[in-house]
């Protein structure tokens, strides 16, 4: 669990009742110990996205391309929870019901709209960040997250059976193209036109999340905290067997994620 999740639990044993927690009112020295959490936490969850999206890249590598989009959609999850927690916003549950309160004194808890932590983290991005360059366009008619939220749950979810061999239509780029030249495309552009395209968007998507969480970190002055094992990890796994993919390794170094 997020250290502001175990932060914030503290103050609501089991059984607290919704209205008692809306009404719980954060002291200045508690508003300061819990952004302290959430700045860990951020470096936390943007670890695990880069992960989720080297896991993603490997899948699409062995043609797992179900699981390529479970994944693909874990990594951007775990970077809007990321990009929540610079923002100094918490999300956590009392029970089975979600709340969000800020790390600022006086501030007090507020009921989420969305069922779970999934939805919710989804849903406050875009209410937090209007106008964000994520949320700025639609991808086939569907909000973008909706768009990525719909192909996870089609693959988990809707589907009796995983598509294997056969490729999903969100790969065919990738597969004609291979995943060196569609990254160094991808993070060539600079007018998000592959970001909210359908034919692009499953890998697009993700990777542009890694990079804007990646500079809120930087403006912010914050430094993932990854250690030289878990750099180690990133660079062998987001790789093919030519070696690492130089692109992607230039960038992550751009954003500190890398050393070297």
């Amino acid at each position: 669990m997020p250290r502001a999740d175990t932060y914030v639990s503290k103050f609501f044993p089991a059984g607290t009742p919704k209205a008692q927690v809306r009404l719980r009112v954060l002291t200045p020295l508690e508003a300061t110990s819990l952004e302290q959490a959430l700045l860990v936490d951020a470096s936390d969850l943007y670890y695990s996205a880069w992960v989720s999206f080297a896991d993603a890249l490997r899948g699409v590598q062995c043609q797992c391309f179900s699981w390529a989009i479970v994944k693909l959609y874990y990594s951007t999850f775990y970077s809007l929870r990321s990009a929540l927690a610079l923002a100094r916003v918490c999300t956590f549950h009392v029970g089975n019901s979600p709340f969000l309160v800020k790390a600022l004194a006086s501030q007090m808890p507020f009921s989420s709209t969305e069922k779970g932590t999934h939805k919710t983290v989804m849903k406050t991005f875009q209410t937090e960040h209007p106008g964000h360059d994520l949320v700025s366009q639609q991808i086939d008619v569907l909000d973008a997250l909706d768009w990525l939220i719909e192909k996870r749950e089609a693959v988990n979810y809707r589907n009796a059976r995983f598509s294997e061999p056969n490729v999903l239509d969100e790969f065919n780029f990738v597969v004609a193209k291979g995943l060196r030249q569609v990254l160094s495309i991808y993070l060539g552009e600079t007018k998000l036109h592959y970001v909210f395209d359908p034919d692009h968007a499953i890998i697009a998507y993700p990777l542009k999340a890694l990079q804007v969480v990646g500079d809120q970190m930087l403006a912010a002055a914050i430094s993932p905290s990854f250690s030289e094992e878990e750099q180690r990890f990133l660079r062998t796994h987001l790789a093919d067997r030519s070696g690492s993919f130089a692109v992607l390794v230039r960038e992550m170094r751009r954003l500190k994620v890398l050393n070297r």
